[in-house]
């Protein structure tokens, strides 16, 4: 019965050896502490079954050969114990890697080897009597001791430090030790049945099915490392201090044609078979279209690029024309020194942006990141914490600008404007915060937070009663192409009691990079409710007359370079008034904005704009004070 079980557990251990040594591994501390329990997990079953035959034929050795192969059982046993501890806790000592941790680790280690050394010192005596045999005394019960203790503090460990071990280890390495605390029991009681090492080999193979699996780890299309990997890895390299750089390897897409992602396809494959034959690094496929390599030695990074253009020429160039294919070219976007990060999360944000495509056109096929991009992302991380935290403890507040409506010489309209109320009471503007998280997708939780604010004031001052007739609100492209946007827009309004004809959507012209079904459906669901749109600094950056024809927008604002460039510039000033008349003959209201002296509001009136916005009547206002500007001026 024994031997059979020794053997199941021996023929358990040589397979997971024999396919975890043919996978490629990243080399993480907790690989190499799996690796190291598998061969010693091997030599315990082979141990038991070594001191199960010379106890068996103990008459045909001498007694110090019997006895030594059972301590060496009892050694093999306690190693196994101890290394299921340092696996569980070798993230711990490479998170924190702080004297006190690597202290905790030299303790367990001075245990191990008292613990050693004193089972080989100890008197150890065998039983057999044709059917049961076991070997007892001191050594068996120092090493039941030590192993105890293993037992342990790895459960502990891991119940005590979960939020730093991954879940499923935790998980996986509990079973495990309850398969061997029940096998130990269940042997002691009844000790013809010797199953403790064999429950290390069912331990061992939980743990290779749960979490050192390999192929877990290896994209089943390119068979490189697969994407789920790459910030595990990045976090090892950075807790172990490890300096290595990186080469992110991407392509161009300027469309979504089938014949170019034919093409990409292509090239993705071919790329894919060429980066195998790349010993210097390690190859991650992110599944997204673009490849990772990681140089633990920079020196290889330049030879590798030169090797992989290369490759990518000699592809297009073949002489033999029926096997010459074209490719697309390879974008590299390289970080030389792995140290301008702080962690994998910085890292992997860091190249995140810079990813060739429609929206982010980077010059060239190469980009080195440095220090100075680093510290343009770190203070990008700092505004967006900056608006979550103010989102988070309602520092958010929207000021309102007056808007004089020359026709009827009041304040009929005023644009509400967001600002951030900081802790030391100074208020930060919208173009400091407005496009980092529009570019980080916090846009929309931003804006909901705006719409009710001005929602919850004009339904608590009723602004048609001071003569108000609209306010205008900014609508980030990004929110108003989510499909949901005008349904849930509409609920807001309904839910305030608001009248539709009473708010207008204000889309900045220069984010209108490409316009989007999405959008267009949203605008005409919300036209049709009753709101009104403008198209916001008309004549700042990429103008294009189209947005006007093709959104249904009732104000075109003139934006005030625009407006300032009309009293220097003769263009300026053709382009001004041709705007001005062919609005005008479509039915569309202007509005001049930036407006600051008396003689820039005479030449707009004489050029027969309908609103003014400008410091030149008012800066944006506090709730309050616009109040009182609008009670003063109107009533």
């Amino acid at each position: 019965m024994n031997i059979y079980t020794q053997l199941c557990g021996l023929a358990i251990i040589a397979i997971l050896l024999f396919f975890y040594s043919r996978q490629p591994t990243m080399g993480l501390g907790s690989e190499r502490y799996f690796r190291l329990t598998l061969y010693v997990i091997l030599g315990c079953v082979l141990s038991d079954i070594a001191s199960c035959y010379f106890i068996v034929n103990s008459t045909r050795y001498s007694e110090i050969l019997v006895l030594l192969v059972c301590k060496i059982y009892l050694v093999f046993l306690q190693l196994v114990a101890f290394l299921a501890l340092a696996y569980a806790i070798a993230d711990i000592l490479e998170t924190f890697g702080s004297k006190h941790e690597k202290m905790i680790g030299l303790f367990f280690q001075l245990v191990c080897l008292i613990g050693l050394i004193l089972t080989m010192y100890a008197p150890i005596y065998t039983y057999y009597d044709g059917i049961k045999l076991y070997s007892y005394g001191p050594a068996t019960l120092i090493t039941y001791g030590f192993v105890g203790l293993y037992i342990a503090s790895t459960i502990g460990s891991t119940v005590i430090l979960k939020n730093h071990i991954k879940s499923k280890k935790i998980s996986a390495l509990l079973v495990w030790m309850s398969i061997w605390i029940a096998a130990a029991v269940f042997q002691y009681f009844y000790p013809k049945f010797l199953i403790v090492s064999f429950a290390s080999c069912l331990g061992a193979l939980i743990m290779y099915f749960e979490l050192e699996n390999p192929q877990s780890s290896i994209s089943r299309r390119t068979g490189h490392f697969s994407s789920a990997v790459i910030r595990e890895y990045f976090d090892y390299l950075y807790k172990t201090r490890k300096k290595f750089s990186v080469m992110m390897i991407s392509f161009r897409t300027v469309a979504d044609s089938s014949n170019e992602n034919k093409l990409l396809r292509r090239t993705i494959s071919m790329l894919s078979d060429f980066l195998f034959s790349i010993d210097t690094a390690k190859v991650f496929d992110t599944a997204e279209g673009y490849f990772l390599l990681v140089f633990e030695k920079d020196v290889f990074m330049e030879s590798t690029k030169f090797r992989i253009s290369t490759y990518f020429q000699s592809v297009e160039d073949n002489p033999d024309i029926s096997n010459a294919i074209t490719l697309m070219s390879p974008f590299f976007t390289i970080v030389p020194d792995s140290s301008i990060a702080g962690n994998a999360d910085e890292l992997l944000y860091l190249l995140s942006g810079y990813i060739p495509n429609n929206t982010n056109k980077l010059p060239g096929n190469e980009i080195v990141l440095n220090t100075d991009i680093m510290k343009e992302l770190r203070n990008k991380k700092i505004v967006e914490k900056m608006v979550v935290e103010a989102m988070e403890e309602n520092r958010i507040e929207v000021h309102y600008q007056p808007i004089f409506d020359i026709a009827n010489n009041s304040y009929s309209y005023a644009e509400a404007l967001v600002r951030i109320r900081l802790a030391d009471d100074t208020l930060v503007l919208p173009n400091e915060f407005i496009p980092i998280i529009e570019e980080s997708g916090r846009i929309i939780p931003l804006s909901d937070t705006i719409y009710k604010k001005v929602l919850s004031f004009m339904k608590s001052y009723k602004m048609e009663r001071i003569g108000v007739k609209h306010i205008e609100l900014n609508l980030s492209v990004k929110q108003g192409e989510h499909p949901l946007f005008a349904s849930r827009f509409i609920d807001l309004i309904k839910e305030h009691n608001i009248s539709p004809n009473q708010l207008n959507l204000e889309i900045t012209e220069t984010s209108l990079l490409s316009n989007t079904d999405n959008l267009l459906a949203n605008m005409k669901k919300l036209e049709n409710f009753g709101l009104t749109f403008s198209l916001d600094d008309f004549g700042y950056g990429s103008s294009n007359l189209n947005y006007i024809i093709d959104l249904p927008v009732k104000i075109v604002k003139l934006d005030k370079h625009l407006t300032d460039e009309y009293f220097i510039n003769e263009k300026a000033e053709a382009i001004v008034k041709t705007v001005i008349e062919m609005a005008h003959s479509m039915g569309i209201k202007i509005v001049a904005e930036g407006i600051e002296t008396t003689d820039a509001l005479d030449a707009m009136k004489a050029l027969g704009v309908d609103y003014i916005q400008g410091f030149l009547f008012s800066k944006p206002l506090p709730e309050h004070e616009f109040l009182r500007f609008i009670q003063q001026h109107n009533l």
